[in-house]
């Protein structure tokens, strides 16, 4: 904007500059050009004065001198070679600066622009291809936890079941007690001997035929127990290694969420930076047309005119100049064309010559501002991850059957060929 407001100060000084250069070659001709493009006495004005001097002298002497003619040659010389060309510089430079003011307009829409459909768009598809593996990772955790249930109701059947048949080895034979899992009290009490009558043989054998159907009935029992101890051992087996079937898969699951969780994480931390850069970006656009714009109208305007009520820094006052300017020049040179052709002023031909001006070239094209790009944040929703699996409860199979009491005295069992010693009773 500098260059251009030094380059426009230089196309105003330039039509004075020219004149004040042929005004010393045209020996009937003496311009004096005070002050500024915008002064007292503009070109415009320094050439309405020697048309003004031309017509005295055409009366003063009475007719056409060649001087005279020489004179009105070199006026039409200075409109056509210097003061128009000087006028139509003057107004491109001003369109010139007028479009790269309105540049700056564009380029922070196309800035924002190049954002929203770059960094951002890059972003979003960041962030959303990250949120696409949470979602199917987390799909993958979900039907492991589901295996992981299943595995847990699978292990608490087998702990009820392992329990079941330990209950029943220990209910038979308990830890405690007498030290012996079955205590059989005999009837009498005690086995005894009348050697009078028998020989010790024969009270022996007296004894042995009472304890007899013992060993039919322990037998059975031993092998009641065998069979449960070997069923309690079997569903321990299958237990323990259910327990750490579940506990492996437990494991594996819950190092599935925390990947889950830490890529949760990313989306997150991605998203929150996303919101953020986007906001700092529409606020840095909002800033850099704002000051686009101002800068824009200002050189634009219209503008305070100066002390002679004409100019000012802004382009549309400097146009409206130009078209004064041009209007005045066209006037002039279209009363000197015909003086030219019928040797004398024609003052009613000014009307015509008025009606011939076209200022059309010199209209500065002032651009549309475009409407502001809308901001763009978008919204991201947290990602909320995975919870971590959690085991449940469930009777220890290592310990069962603690809640059924140890009975304290001797147990009687009775049998079907339970001899008569043996009594529930006793």
């Amino acid at each position: 904007t500098q260059s251009f407001n030094v380059r426009r100060s230089y196309r105003h000084s330039l039509t004075t500059m020219r004149v004040l250069g042929l005004a010393s070659s045209c020996a009937a001709v003496s311009l004096t050009v005070e002050g500024g493009a915008h002064g007292a006495s503009s070109p415009v004005e320094s050439l309405r004065a020697e048309v003004e001097m031309v017509q005295k002298q055409i009366q003063h002497a009475g007719k056409v001198t060649p001087k005279v003619y020489e004179t009105v040659q070199k006026l039409l010389t200075m409109v056509t070679s210097i003061i128009e060309p000087a006028i139509e510089e003057s107004h491109a430079s001003d369109q010139m600066l007028v479009l790269t003011v309105f540049r700056e307009i564009i380029d922070c829409d196309a800035q924002y622009s190049k954002f929203l459909n770059g960094e951002l768009k890059k972003q979003q598809l960041a962030v959303e291809g990250t949120r696409g593996k949470v979602v199917i990772t987390t799909g993958e955790v979900n039907t492991a936890k589901e295996k992981y249930a299943k595995c847990l109701d699978e292990r608490d059947m087998l702990v009820r079941e392992n329990n079941t048949r330990c209950c029943a080895e220990y209910q038979q034979c308990p830890n405690g007690g007498y030290g012996d899992c079955e205590i059989v009290k005999l009837s009498q009490g005690y086995v005894g001997c009348n050697y009078r009558e028998r020989t010790g043989a024969e009270c022996y054998a007296h004894a042995e035929k009472l304890i007899a159907p013992l060993e039919s009935y322990f037998e059975e029992q031993d092998k009641k127990y065998e069979m449960a101890r070997h069923l309690c051992a079997q569903f321990k087996a299958s237990t323990e290694a259910k327990i750490k079937d579940c506990a492996a898969l437990q494991e594996a699951v819950n190092a599935q969420a925390h990947m889950v969780n830490e890529i949760a994480d990313q989306v997150n931390r991605g998203g929150v930076k996303m919101v953020e850069g986007a906001n700092e970006e529409c606020q840095q656009y909002k800033a850099c047309r704002n000051k686009a714009i101002t800068s824009y109208l200002e050189v634009v305007g219209p503008c305070e005119k100066d002390a002679y009520g004409a100019g000012g820094e802004c382009v549309k006052n400097r146009e409206e100049d130009r078209h004064s300017e041009w209007e005045a020049t066209q006037e002039i040179k279209c009363m000197l064309d015909h003086y030219c052709k019928g040797g004398k002023f024609e003052e009613d031909l000014l009307e015509q010559c008025k009606q011939s001006i076209s200022t059309f070239h010199l209209a500065i094209s002032y651009p549309t501002l475009p409407a502001a790009t809308p901001c763009e944040v978008p919204e991201c929703d947290e990602c909320p991850g995975c919870d971590e699996c959690v085991d449940r409860p469930y009777y220890q199979y290592q310990t069962p059957c603690y809640e059924t009491p140890v009975a304290d005295p001797p147990v009687c069992v009775e049998s079907p060929d339970c001899p008569g010693w043996c009594t529930s009773e006793e």
